[in-house]
């Protein structure tokens, strides 16, 4: 590990189907009402989780829990209840993306944005969330988006966690250093297994 730089996981959540519904103005209220309940989620809960990230019909999470006696149990069902969370509360679909990675040292980010604000909100945010486990992320929704598994999870993280058996397995090579890596895909929730 580089110095200064924090393990994380991040898990990326993306609302499905939401271009079919731009026209309408339905998707519009969609992701409106998907902000709010997650914000108020994020803030109100997830105790493993350290940042949260919303956007258009996408959620971020960042968590530093990585140590090696960390409980994979109660990670997973946190992810899975707040994935149930919001398809539940928005009535929509979503699935999700887990990888895990390096933060930024938060010196470095720190240095780089001015302490400008509008109104109660900084101007610039600065994403805490690792740049290479976020692109990896979108790397593999667009290799392995054609399975339409409700989650894709880095190895690493599955590794000696008691999950059920994925659909599907497969290697891919992501950043920096093009590591070939298994991600496994899952169908449903974790939190009711």
């Amino acid at each position: 590990m580089q110095s200064g730089y924090l393990p994380c996981i991040v898990t990326a959540f993306d609302v499905i189907g939401t271009k079919d519904l731009a026209a309408s103005g339905a998707g519009s209220s969609q992701m409106i009402e998907m902000h709010s309940k997650s914000v108020a989620k994020i803030n109100n809960g997830l105790p493993l989780h350290s940042h949260g990230y919303v956007w258009n019909d996408s959620v971020l999470l960042l968590s530093y829990m990585t140590e090696p006696m960390w409980n994979k149990q109660e990670f997973f069902a946190e992810l899975s209840e707040f994935k149930g969370f919001i398809e539940q509360q928005c009535e929509l679909s979503t699935y999700a993306i887990s990888v895990q990675g390096q933060a930024f040292p938060q010196d470095m980010v720190g240095s780089a944005v001015f302490n400008r604000q509008i109104g109660e909100q900084p101007r610039a945010v600065v994403l805490k969330t690792s740049s290479w486990a976020m692109a990896n992320c979108f790397l593999i929704e667009k290799k392995l988006g054609h399975y339409h598994a409700d989650w894709y999870i880095d190895s690493r993280i599955t590794k000696d966690a008691s999950l059920p058996a994925p659909v599907a397995s497969t290697e891919i090579e992501l950043l920096p250093e093009k590591h070939k890596r298994t991600i496994h895909m899952f169908k449903g929730f974790f939190h009711m297994n």
